[in-house]
């Protein structure tokens, strides 16, 4: 689902919808955009089109934020972990390969996620850094 704050594309990610993550980064053109779960996963479902869905968030041509509202285990932490800036406000996050899940302030601590915050402001303070980030191509 795609909704529009402050000229910012925010795109919630559904069960199942995961895969369109690459056309809808394309349809959000020169934007910035975050990218958020709903419920209490970050990325549910991840499906078919992991590696598009990456490749779209690291070439995007304006600064994409992860607002991980939620759960983002293995291949979801793998897309925040594309994202130019991450943002922690629930959830745990388990990286493939790490010993255990890590909650917001470890996750923080750990390097896995820049900022964490209540989640009440969770997509303001994203919309509003995703304004002022600097996207990977241009660092």
């Amino acid at each position: 689902m795609l909704e529009y704050r402050n000229g910012t594309v925010v795109v919630r990610f559904r069960a199942g919808e995961t895969d369109h993550l690459a056309a809808a980064l394309a349809y959000a053109g020169p934007r910035p955009v975050v990218l958020t779960g709903t419920a209490r996963e970050f990325a549910p479902d991840l499906g078919t089109g992991l590696r598009s869905a990456l490749a779209a968030v690291r070439d995007h041509p304006a600064p994409v934020v992860a607002a991980v509202n939620g759960d983002a285990i293995g291949a979801g932490y793998e897309l925040a972990e594309a994202a130019d800036l991450r943002i922690m406000s629930g959830g745990v996050v388990h990286p493939a390969g790490w010993p255990h899940a890590l909650g917001p302030a470890a996750a923080v601590a750990a390097g896995l996620v820049d900022l964490q915050c209540p989640p009440a402001r969770l997509l303001s303070l994203a919309v509003r850094l995703a304004g002022h980030a600097l996207p990977h191509a241009a660092a």
